[in-house]
């Protein structure tokens, strides 16, 4: 479809539209916005725009539909939302194909959801010499851009969803080519930090700051209490986290407070019919044991937005009303920095000064649609979210963004570290295995900007609650739970956290293996397997069986494995080299462990997890670390090693697992059991005040 812009821009543009452009397309900035552009021209990395110009949309808000021509390639990912209209943003999910032309009218397969197949957010190609290409459509202050497909075509849509002409420069698509996935992604998204418009709304996870109290387990009211909530309900649910001997640190109130009529918001204070006496009851308990308390807001206002009755005074004339959908008016801040400003400054004093420290921001990906056939849309999702970012780091307010995975959204998160991954956690079988490959599938390409949020989840609900508490040790994000906090079993709660709470992480996001990148959890006979870092060079891999036949399935761990461990690290330093002396693989739900040589085979039935550790030998030792924690080897520090020693510092003593290779262990401070296959187990009978052991190993 021709756009308004062809007329605009001249004599150039007709021969640009009339002939494909060619490999020198991401050399520099093009002249005039390309028909099509020749995706397999593209080697190394680099980013595709287009000099500054008129861009006029047309009357639904396009600029133009670039044909991408593909490279030859054997398989693809395609990330997309899978709801075009409500929380579209906490629904990008993966689909596969070894075609493009097998989206083009995409039937809704369970456990996908939904057949949406626009508004496309990444994608990457698997190249038939192997390399891996990733394409990132890129956002700036007033255009935004995403894949569509139709017609068995991809196409590159450039837009504002608004009215207004644009005379700016159009920064289109960041791409990176490399032989292993991580890189490429990588890629694409240093392009993105060097674009001029995109880079200063945009850093590195690493260059952020992470929210303290995400270090700690947590819980929020949503999931058990969903809108039933009140005075009486929150402050039971704090009397139960206190008296438990689970190190909660921290609670949020999730929706179900607002003071709202019929959806559109009066204020941001409660109700005062379910919290009478407003937040100063429950905000006044903070203590040594729960330190932080947050509280749930609406990008929007409420669902309805915010309602014409509104008593918020301060905001009368930075508000307009909207009629998107052109059946109920929307009343909205206007597009403009001042309007967001005062707007988001009046969400979050009231969080402020009501004693939260915590604010979890959803349905942000609603927003450009709230704007859409205003003045320019992209633009007002960019000035709200910089407001609200803004004002919580003003108030030293800990941002967690949810419904936010848009890319119109994504690209205007410069200070906040943590993103929610997946739809809301359910404990049907269905979304329990979507949100698992939602949140590592998504990792892939949001985990270099951000942590990755995989929600709340119930410790006792028994089939799935190990996997679900694994699934989280692996992600480095937050961990809260949502059960009745006085009824929580903590039994696979005890291995995720020190015992004051504090959770053992990972040094950078979980992602897919990439052959688990490249293939269909559900439909391919294969595990779905992650890996993450920790600390001394050991790698954690969870392989879980997401076949929808629910049949049993052979899968295995290998050598090969171990150095993709480095590939989310920032700085990036490149993947993790094979240690001289080998690799000790350990099976955390076995107990056992081995040299890592041939592949390591095991047995997963349908729905069923296992988790490995993969741990370095140096000088005839490996320390696997604290066998009671599922991450144990980010239980301790290596100070020193040698054939005869080893000096280890551990975060908070406990028991000591370790293998040798024909020594015996022995030491002062820990008592020594044999197991099998050099593995040795100690217990620790005299601490040390800071923590540090020596370590001495006798030939048997």
């Amino acid at each position: 479809m021709y756009k308004v812009f062809l007329f605009i821009v001249g004599i150039s543009c007709i021969w640009s539209c009339s002939e494909p452009s060619k490999a020198k397309e991401q050399d520099a900035p093009l002249e005039v916005i390309p028909q099509t552009l020749h995706v397999s021209s593209f080697s190394g990395s680099g980013v595709v725009s287009v000099q500054k110009q008129e861009l006029t949309p047309d009357s639904i808000g396009i600029i133009s539909e670039i044909k991408l021509e593909l490279p030859k390639y054997k398989k693809g990912i395609y990330y997309r939302p899978f709801s075009q209209k409500l929380a579209a943003g906490n629904r990008v999910e993966p689909l596969w194909f070894d075609d493009i032309s097998e989206l083009d009218g995409y039937k809704h397969q369970k456990p996908r959801m939904d057949s949406h197949i626009d508004l496309g957010a990444f994608m990457m190609l698997q190249k038939e010499n192997g390399d891996y290409l990733a394409l990132l459509p890129l956002v700036s202050n007033r255009l935004g851009n995403t894949f569509s497909i139709r017609n068995k075509t991809v196409y590159l849509t450039v837009t504002t969803y608004g009215t207004d002409t644009e005379n700016v420069a159009a920064p289109l698509m960041g791409y990176g080519q490399s032989k292993n996935p991580y890189e490429a992604a990588r890629m694409a998204w240093e392009q993105a930090m060097n674009t001029d418009n995109v880079k200063e709304n945009i850093n590195w996870r690493s260059d952020k700051e992470y929210p303290e109290a995400y270090n700690y387990l947590g819980w929020c009211s949503w999931e058990h209490y969903k809108h039933n909530i009140n005075e009486e309900v929150i402050l039971d649910a704090l009397k139960g986290m206190k008296e438990s001997t689970i190190p909660f640190r921290w609670m949020l109130v999730d929706d179900g407070y607002l003071d709202h009529e019929k959806g559109q918001l009066l204020s941001f204070g409660a109700d005062k019919t379910k919290f009478p006496n407003g937040w100063e009851p429950i905000t006044s308990q903070k203590d040594d044991k729960i330190k932080w308390m947050g509280i749930w807001r609406n990008f929007n206002g409420y669902f309805g937005a915010v309602s014409p009755k509104h008593n918020m005074p301060g905001l009368g004339e930075h508000l307009v009303a909207r009629n998107p959908s052109g059946q109920k008016p929307l009343l909205v801040p206007k597009i403009s920095g001042e309007a967001a400003n005062a707007f988001f400054h009046e969400m979050t004093k009231n969080t402020k000064a009501n004693g939260f420290d915590i604010i979890k921001v959803d349905f942000q990906s609603d927003n450009f649609r709230n704007n859409a056939g205003a003045s320019n849309a992209i633009l007002g999702v960019h000035y709200n979210n910089i407001a609200l970012e803004e004002n919580c780091k003003d108030k030293d307010l800990m941002l967690l963004n949810c419904i936010a995975q848009q890319n119109f959204n994504v690209f205007n998160h410069r200070h906040s570290a943590i993103i929610r991954g997946s739809v809301d956690y359910k404990t049907t079988k269905d979304r329990l295995d979507v949100t698992l490959v939602q949140n590592f599938a998504n990792a892939f390409w949001l985990g270099h900007t951000h942590w990755l949020d995989q929600d709340m989840f119930f410790a006792n609900f028994e089939e799935t609650a190990q996997l679900m508490a694994v699934a989280r040790a692996m992600s480095g994000g937050p961990i809260y739970l949502s059960d009745v906090p006085e009824h929580i079993d903590d039994t696979v709660l005890k291995p995720l956290t020190y015992a004051d709470g504090r959770i053992l992480g990972t040094l950078a996001p979980a992602v897919p293996l990439p052959e688990s990148l490249m293939q269909d959890p559900y439909f391919d006979g294969k595990a779905f397997r992650v890996i993450a870092p920790l600390k001394n060079k050991t790698a954690a891999i969870m392989a879980v069986n997401l076949n929808q036949d629910d049949k049993e399935l052979i899968t295995q761990v290998s050598l090969k494995d171990y150095p993709f461990a480095g590939g989310m690290i920032q700085p990036y330093d490149g993947l993790w080299e094979i240690p001289k002396e080998g690799i000790l693989l350990y099976d955390y739900y076995t107990g056992s462990a081995q040299i890592l040589k041939e592949d390591y085979q095991f047995t997963l039935g349908s729905g069923k997890e296992r988790l490995l550790l993969l741990n370095p030998i140096q000088h005839g030792w490996s320390i696997i670390g604290r066998p009671d924690k599922y991450l144990s080897g980010s239980t301790f520090e290596v100070l020193e090693i040698d054939e005869n020693s080893v000096k280890i510092q551990m975060v908070e003593d406990g028991p000591l697992l370790l293998w040798s290779d024909n020594k015996i262990p022995h030491s002062e401070n820990f008592e020594f059991t044999k197991l099998e296959n050099g593995l040795w187990k100690g217990e620790l009978i005299k601490p040390d005040s800071d923590r540090k052991y020596n370590i001495i190993g006798k030939v048997q």
